[in-house]
């Protein structure tokens, strides 16, 4: 496995994650942040170099997303479309100076769902849109890498109380990560 990259200044993500929403914004297009920026508001904040988006669009709408980012100085990774030709349709990896920036749209019936459920917070005064606790988790145990797993043990030390659980058994259960769930609630310690 590769080594992670650095982490980057708070200070340089966060106004990359500002520029992104007020683009998103004016486009009027659903978001809702996912990743590692959503697991430090709901669980234990880790080191990162990028901010994961997951935007309701279609496949022309990603792309013109991307050339209106492009015309406001993001530049579009096409390197990493090129080496990934099968997400063209899904996904674009934007930066904006060392900050990665993925742009996903919902690759199933839970991804849409949890653009339902979306959560608006308040960062620096600002309201911006992430993903609840539950779909972060749900989501974290459908990509089921060991970094994932952490995440989740991390919301739900945070959170297990407000958490509602038979709204992730059911997801868990069409998604087939049932057993995955039930083992990190019922305690399993990961790694």
């Amino acid at each position: 496995m590769p080594p992670e990259p650095p982490p980057i200044h708070p200070d340089r993500l966060r106004l990359s994650l500002f520029r992104f929403v007020e683009l998103l914004e004016s486009r009027h297009i659903p978001y809702m942040i996912i990743g590692a920026m959503a697991v430090a508001i709901w669980g234990q904040p880790r080191a990162t170099a990028d901010v994961d988006f997951t935007v309701l669009t279609d496949p022309e709408g990603l792309e013109s997303l991307g050339a209106e980012a492009e015309r406001q100085g993001f530049v579009i990774d096409r390197q990493w479309l090129e080496w990934n030709p099968l997400q063209r349709e899904f996904q674009m990896r934007l930066t904006s100076g060392e900050v990665l920036i993925d742009v996903s749209r919902p690759r199933d019936r839970h991804d849409e769902a949890a653009l339902d459920r979306r959560r608006a917070l308040e960062v620096e005064g600002r309201s911006v849109w992430f993903v609840s606790a539950e779909d972060l988790i749900i989501m974290k145990l459908k990509a089921g890498r060991p970094r994932d797993f952490e995440d989740v043990v991390s919301v739900l030390s945070r959170h297990r109380d407000k958490l509602d659980i038979r709204y992730m058994e059911d997801w868990a259960w069409r998604l087939r990560v049932y057993d995955e769930l039930s083992y990190v609630l019922r305690g399993g310690k990961i790694g």
